[in-house]
């Protein structure tokens, strides 16, 4: 509804919106996990 919206009003297509979200879940779900994997070389984690 908020995307269906903003996209009206902003003039922007709704790819570029799923686009954007799906690259933003994209890097915040895969940061933590390269720290994580790179942290665990050689030591553990904690």
């Amino acid at each position: 509804m908020f995307f269906a919206l903003a996209s009206s009003q902003l003039g922007v297509s709704s790819f570029t919106i799923n686009l954007i979200l799906i690259t933003s879940v994209t890097i915040l779900l895969g940061l933590p996990t390269l720290f994580l994997f790179r942290s665990g070389q050689g030591k553990s984690a904690f």
